[in-house]
C-alpha cells in the first residue's frame, strides 16, 4: 500500500513545487511590467534628477546705440559668488573673513572708515550664510568682476565657486540717462527695463528665457563627453537711436558748465532735426548714473524735456503770430491799435514787462519787443475757438508717440474766457512741454509742416534683420507762405530785439526768447525765480537743426536774453561745424543796434 501511494505524493509535490516557480515568474513578470512601463516615467524622472543638471539660460539682452553704432547700453560680463555650506568644512567665521577682505575692490566706500564700515557688514552678513549647512547651495555675493574672480579662484577654496551672467553697463555714462533709462528687477526677480528706451521697448530688447541640460556624476561634476542640450536661446533685439554721441556729449557739458555759471537749478537742451523730426541730442541736468540708479532720488528718473510741464512764457508767442497770419487776421505791416497801454480785464490788468508801451506797433517788430498788448490783439482777432483750434492743430497738450516710456498727454486749458484767451496769447496760463514746444516751432522752420519727432532710428533682431523707423509727417500745420512770414519775424526777433547782443554776424537765426514765470502752489507767482528759454534755427531760411535751451531759476540773471541765449549760440557755433552746414547757407547778417529789451511777463491783480 506504501510502495503503491509514494509515486502519487511525489507527483503532488512536484505540482506544487512547479505552481510555485510559475506563480514566482509571473510575479516577477509582473514587478517588471510595473517598473519598467507603468511606473517608466517617474524613474526617468528621478534619473534624470540624479545624473543631470538643468539650469535657466538667458539670451543677452538687446543694446542701445547712438546713431554713430557706439554703444550708449552694452552688456558686461559678471559673476555669482557662492557657496555650498552643506560639505564646508572651514568655519564660517573664517571663511567669511577671507572672503570679505577679497572682495572689497567691489564695495561702493569712498573713504577708509566707510570701506572698514561696509567689511565688516559684508563679513557678517557672509558669516551667516555659510552658516546654513543644510543649504547644498547659496548665493554670497554679486556683482564680482573678473579680476576679483581671479583673486579669489587663487585660493583654491573648497566649495566656493561662481556663475557667469550678464549685467548692463553705460559707457556714457549719465549723459544720456534719462534718455535710455535703466534696467532693474520686477516683482519675480526678472531684468526689466524702467523709464526712457529701456522701459519703452522693454519687449525688444529682452532677451527669451531656455533650459540648459548637462549629465553629472553623483557629485554634480559634469561627465565626459555628455554634450549640453539647450533649446532656443534668442538674444533681445538690439536698438539705434537718432542720437549723435557728439552732439550728446556737446549739449551734456555745456549745460553742465551753464548751470555753474547762471546758477540754474536744472536745465534742457534738445536739438532735432526740423525737416525729419529726428531728435539728435537731448541732453537733461541734474542726471543720475544708471548703473546705480537706487543711490539716487527717484524724480530724476523721469525724463523732464517730456513729462514736466511749465508755462512756456514768450516763446508761445511764435504760435500766436504763426496762427493770426494764417488765419489771414494779420500781416507783417499789419499795426497794432491797442499797444499803447496797459489792458483791463474786470479786477485783472495785464502789462508789458516793464510797463513801456508801443502806440502802433507794426506785427513785424511785436517778437522783437515781446509785446503782451500786441499778442492779446492777435488773439483777440482770432477770436477764443479759432485760437483754440490752432494750438490743437500746433499739438500743444498733445502726446509726442515716442518710443520713451514717460510719454504721455498733458492738460490742455479748459476755459478759453477773455482773460485765459489774452495770457495764453503770451504764453502764460497755459502748460506745455519742452518736446511740445519744439515739436511746435519745428513746424515753422519746415515750412509749416510738422514731423512727428521720433529717437529710434532702428531695431535688429540676432539674425540681422531690421526695422527701419521713417520719419511721420503730423500733417500742415500753417501754409508756407505763412511760415515764411513768421520766419522773417523770428529773424528780426533774434538779430534786434533782446537777445540781440549775443547773436552771429556769420549766420542768420529765427529764434524767439522767454522768461517766464513759475506758478506758486498757493496760487499766482513766485517772486525771484523764472524759466529762461531760447528756442530757435540755423540758418534760418534753411535749418540744419532747431534747438531749445532751458534754464530753471537762473540765479546770475533772471532774463533769458542773459542766460538761455548766449548758451544757445555758444552750442549753435559747435552744431554748425558737426552737422557740416556749408558756409553759403549761412545767410550772413549784421545784427542792428535798436530795439534794446528784455522782457518778461506778468499778470497783475
Amino acid at each position: 500500500m506504501v510502495k503503491e501511494h509514494q509515486p502519487t505524493t511525489q507527483a503532488f509535490r512536484a505540482r506544487i513545487v512547479f505552481i510555485c516557480m510559475s506563480l514566482g515568474f509571473l510575479a516577477v513578470v509582473v514587478r517588471l511590467f510595473y517598473w519598467q512601463v507603468l511606473e517608466a516615467p517617474k524613474l526617468q524622472a528621478a534619473a534624470d534628477n540624479q545624473y543631470s543638471r538643468s539650469t535657466s539660460v538667458v539670451g543677452s539682452r538687446g543694446l542701445i546705440f547712438s546713431a554713430d553704432n557706439f554703444p550708449l547700453v552694452a552688456n558686461e560680463t559678471v559673476y555669482r559668488l557662492f557657496a555650498q555650506p552643506k560639505i564646508i568644512t572651514t568655519p564660517p567665521e573664517e571663511l567669511a573673513t577671507t572672503l570679505a577682505s577679497l572682495l572689497q575692490p567691489e564695495l561702493t566706500a569712498s573713504t577708509a572708515a566707510e570701506l572698514s564700515e561696509q567689511t565688516d557688514a559684508l563679513k557678517t552678513h557672509l558669516a551667516e550664510k555659510l552658516s546654513q549647512k543644510d543649504r547644498n547651495w547659496i548665493s554670497l555675493f554679486q556683482p564680482v568682476s573678473q579680476e576679483t574672480k581671479d583673486t579669489i579662484e587663487k585660493l583654491e577654496l573648497f566649495a566656493i565657486g561662481f556663475d557667469e551672467y550678464e549685467q548692463r553697463w553705460y559707457p556714457e555714462a549719465s549723459i544720456a540717462a534719462t534718455v535710455t533709462g535703466f534696467v532693474g528687477k520686477n516683482e519675480d526677480g526678472e531684468d526689466t527695463g524702467y523709464f526712457g528706451i529701456e522701459g519703452a521697448l522693454n519687449k525688444e530688447l529682452s532677451a527669451r528665457k531656455s533650459l540648459s541640460t548637462v549629465i553629472t556624476d553623483a557629485l554634480g561634476r559634469k561627465l565626459f563627453g555628455s554634450n549640453d542640450s539647450e533649446t532656443g536661446v534668442i538674444n533681445g533685439r538690439s536698438v539705434t537711436t537718432t542720437i549723435r554721441r557728439d552732439v550728446q556729449y556737446l549739449l551734456y557739458t555745456s549745460l553742465e558748465n551753464a548751470l555753474k555759471k547762471y546758477g540754474a537749478k536744472s536745465g534742457e537742451i534738445i536739438v532735432m532735426d526740423p525737416h525729419t523730426g529726428k531728435i539728435l541730442g537731448m541732453a537733461t541736468l541734474p542726471a543720475y548714473d544708471p548703473k546705480h540708479f537706487s543711490d539716487y532720488p527717484a524724480e530724476l528718473y523721469k525724463n523732464p524735456s517730456v513729462v514736466s510741464t511749465y508755462e512756456p512764457g514768450s516763446t508761445l508767442k511764435v504760435l500766436t503770430v504763426a496762427a493770426g497770419v494764417d488765419a489771414g487776421k494779420i500781416t507783417a505791416e499789419t499795426i497794432c491799435p491797442v499797444c499803447d497801454k496797459p489792458r483791463v480785464f474786470g479786477k485783472y490788468t495785464i502789462r508789458t514787462w516793464n510797463d513801456v508801451y508801443n502806440p502802433n506797433i507794426t506785427i513785424e517788430d511785436v517778437l522783437a519787443k515781446s509785446d503782451n498788448t500786441a499778442m492779446i490783439f492777435i488773439s483777440e482777432l482770432l477770436g477764443a475757438d479759432t485760437f483754440e483750434d490752432y494750438l490743437r492743430k500746433f499739438k500743444i497738450g498733445e502726446e509726442l508717440h515716442m518710443d520713451v516710456h514717460e510719454d504721455t498727454k498733458t492738460p490742455f486749458p479748459a476755459k478759453f474766457g477773455p482773460v485765459e484767451l489774452a495770457t495764453i496769447s503770451f504764453g502764460q496760463g497755459i502748460s506745455t512741454t519742452s518736446m511740445q514746444l519744439i515739436r511746435a516751432i519745428g513746424s515753422i522752420a519746415n515750412k509749416g509742416e510738422m514731423m512727428r519727432p521720433y529717437i529710434i532710428e532702428k531695431v535688429e533682431d540676432e539674425s540681422g534683420q531690421e526695422t527701419l523707423v521713417e520719419p511721420k509727417s503730423e500733417g500742415r500745420v500753417v501754409s508756407e507762405d505763412a511760415a515764411r512770414q513768421v520766419v522773417d519775424m523770428m529773424i528780426t526777433s533774434a538779430h534786434s530785439g533782446e537777445a540781440q547782443w549775443t547773436a552771429r554776424d556769420a549766420y542768420s537765426v529765427a529764434a524767439k526768447t522767454g522768461t517766464s514765470q513759475i506758478p506758486s502752489p498757493d496760487g499766482g507767482y513766485e517772486e525771484d525765480k523764472t524759466i529762461a528759454s531760447f528756442i530757435g534755427f540755423a540758418p534760418a531760411h534753411e535749418p540744419a537743426f532747431i534747438m531749445l535751451v532751458k534754464l530753471v531759476e537762473p540765479k546770475s540773471s533772471p532774463w533769458a536774453a542773459e542766460t538761455a541765449a548766449p548758451l544757445w549760440y555758444s552750442i549753435a557755433d559747435d552744431l554748425l561745424l558737426m552737422l557740416d552746414v556749408p558756409p553759403n547757407l549761412y545767410e550772413s547778417r549784421n545784427a542792428e543796434d535798436e530795439n534794446e529789451t528784455s522782457e518778461t511777463e506778468a499778470i497783475v491783480p
